[in-house]
Protein backbone atom coordinates (compact mmCIF):
# COMPACT_ATOMS: atom_id res chain seq x y z
CA UNK A 1 0.00 0.00 0.00
CA UNK A 2 3.03 2.14 0.78
CA UNK A 3 4.48 1.78 -2.68
CA UNK A 4 0.87 2.15 -4.26
CA UNK A 5 0.44 5.54 -2.35
CA UNK A 6 4.12 6.97 -3.11
CA UNK A 7 3.51 6.06 -7.22
CA UNK A 8 0.51 7.75 -7.47
CA UNK A 9 1.93 11.38 -6.34
CA UNK A 10 4.79 10.88 -8.67
CA UNK A 11 4.49 12.73 -11.68
CA UNK A 12 5.03 10.01 -14.49
CA UNK A 13 7.19 11.49 -17.36
CA UNK A 14 7.31 9.67 -20.96
CA UNK A 15 9.44 12.09 -22.85
CA UNK A 16 9.47 9.58 -25.60
CA UNK A 17 6.11 8.45 -26.04
CA UNK A 18 6.46 5.11 -25.23
CA UNK A 19 3.22 2.64 -25.82
CA UNK A 20 4.48 -0.44 -23.39
CA UNK A 21 6.43 -0.49 -20.02
CA UNK A 22 7.64 -3.71 -17.34
CA UNK A 23 7.37 -2.77 -14.22
CA UNK A 24 8.83 -3.82 -10.96
CA UNK A 25 7.94 -2.63 -7.68
CA UNK A 26 9.99 -5.29 -6.02
CA UNK A 27 7.16 -5.92 -3.75
CA UNK A 28 8.39 -9.90 -4.21
CA UNK A 29 10.34 -11.95 -6.87
CA UNK A 30 7.43 -13.11 -8.93
CA UNK A 31 9.11 -10.95 -11.89
CA UNK A 32 12.39 -12.43 -11.13
CA UNK A 33 14.29 -15.17 -12.94
CA UNK A 34 15.99 -16.75 -10.01
CA UNK A 35 17.83 -19.93 -12.02
CA UNK A 36 19.79 -16.85 -13.83
CA UNK A 37 19.96 -14.32 -11.24
CA UNK A 38 22.59 -14.52 -8.17
CA UNK A 39 23.47 -12.54 -5.16
CA UNK A 40 20.61 -10.40 -4.88
CA UNK A 41 17.48 -10.36 -2.33
CA UNK A 42 14.49 -8.40 -2.56
CA UNK A 43 14.13 -7.04 1.48
CA UNK A 44 11.41 -4.20 2.67
CA UNK A 45 9.93 -3.27 -0.95
CA UNK A 46 14.27 -3.01 -2.43
CA UNK A 47 16.74 -5.29 -4.80
CA UNK A 48 19.75 -5.03 -2.81
CA UNK A 49 23.01 -7.33 -3.28
CA UNK A 50 23.12 -10.21 -0.70
CA UNK A 51 25.56 -9.28 2.17
CA UNK A 52 28.91 -10.93 1.89
CA UNK A 53 28.86 -10.58 -1.97
CA UNK A 54 30.90 -8.16 -4.37
CA UNK A 55 28.60 -8.48 -7.46
CA UNK A 56 25.36 -9.69 -7.54
CA UNK A 57 23.24 -10.13 -10.76
CA UNK A 58 19.13 -9.72 -11.63
CA UNK A 59 17.79 -11.10 -14.47
CA UNK A 60 14.02 -10.40 -15.05
CA UNK A 61 11.41 -12.95 -16.25
CA UNK A 62 10.99 -12.59 -19.95
CA UNK A 63 8.24 -10.16 -21.17
CA UNK A 64 6.11 -10.90 -24.28
CA UNK A 65 5.26 -7.76 -26.80
CA UNK A 66 2.74 -7.85 -29.48
CA UNK A 67 5.68 -6.66 -32.41
CA UNK A 68 9.53 -6.05 -32.54
CA UNK A 69 10.82 -4.13 -29.71
CA UNK A 70 12.76 -1.16 -31.02
CA UNK A 71 13.47 1.42 -28.69
CA UNK A 72 13.69 1.28 -24.77
CA UNK A 73 14.00 3.84 -21.74
CA UNK A 74 14.78 3.04 -18.44
CA UNK A 75 13.46 4.45 -15.38
CA UNK A 76 14.94 3.72 -11.62
CA UNK A 77 13.63 4.75 -8.72
CA UNK A 78 16.26 3.97 -5.21
CA UNK A 79 19.29 5.07 -3.60
CA UNK A 80 22.75 4.72 -5.33
CA UNK A 81 21.26 3.88 -8.27
CA UNK A 82 23.98 4.84 -10.77
CA UNK A 83 26.34 2.41 -9.01
CA UNK A 84 24.66 -0.14 -10.87
CA UNK A 85 24.90 -1.05 -14.40
CA UNK A 86 21.75 -1.80 -16.70
CA UNK A 87 21.49 -4.41 -19.79
CA UNK A 88 18.41 -5.62 -21.67
CA UNK A 89 17.35 -7.97 -24.35
CA UNK A 90 14.62 -7.72 -26.81
CA UNK A 91 15.56 -11.30 -28.94
CA UNK A 92 14.94 -13.74 -26.35
CA UNK A 93 18.68 -14.69 -26.05
CA UNK A 94 21.52 -14.00 -24.00
CA UNK A 95 22.65 -11.25 -26.22
CA UNK A 96 22.32 -8.19 -24.16
CA UNK A 97 22.46 -4.24 -24.69
CA UNK A 98 23.48 -1.69 -22.30
CA UNK A 99 21.52 0.71 -21.11
CA UNK A 100 21.71 4.18 -19.02
CA UNK A 101 18.78 5.51 -16.97
CA UNK A 102 16.74 7.79 -18.38
CA UNK A 103 18.01 7.79 -21.97
CA UNK A 104 16.19 6.31 -25.32
CA UNK A 105 18.00 3.67 -26.55
CA UNK A 106 17.28 1.65 -29.78
CA UNK A 107 17.34 -1.97 -29.90
CA UNK A 108 20.28 -3.22 -32.18
CA UNK A 109 19.08 -6.95 -31.89
CA UNK A 110 14.54 -6.66 -31.93
CA UNK A 111 12.42 -9.34 -31.01
CA UNK A 112 9.58 -9.72 -28.58
CA UNK A 113 10.73 -10.91 -25.82
CA UNK A 114 11.88 -8.42 -23.36
CA UNK A 115 14.25 -8.86 -20.54
CA UNK A 116 16.12 -6.32 -17.76
CA UNK A 117 19.28 -7.52 -16.58
CA UNK A 118 20.69 -5.04 -13.02
CA UNK A 119 24.27 -6.02 -11.72
CA UNK A 120 24.55 -4.30 -8.43
CA UNK A 121 28.42 -3.95 -7.11
CA UNK A 122 27.88 -1.62 -4.28
CA UNK A 123 25.80 -2.87 -0.63
CA UNK A 124 24.40 0.85 -0.55
CA UNK A 125 22.64 0.80 -3.70
CA UNK A 126 18.64 0.21 -2.88
CA UNK A 127 16.52 -0.17 -6.18
CA UNK A 128 13.08 0.44 -5.30
CA UNK A 129 11.32 0.43 -8.43
CA UNK A 130 12.15 0.06 -12.18
CA UNK A 131 10.24 0.51 -15.44
CA UNK A 132 11.27 -0.36 -18.44
CA UNK A 133 9.34 1.61 -21.24
CA UNK A 134 9.17 0.51 -24.90
CA UNK A 135 7.61 0.86 -28.54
Amino acid sequence: DRIKKDLAQENIVNPYKMKFSYNFTFDDESKIDTASSSAVQVVDGNLRLVSGYALGTMVSQPKTANSAISQVHLLIKGENTSAASYSFSADGTNSWQTLSINTLTNVTNQGTSLRLRIVLNDTTTRIDSAALLFK
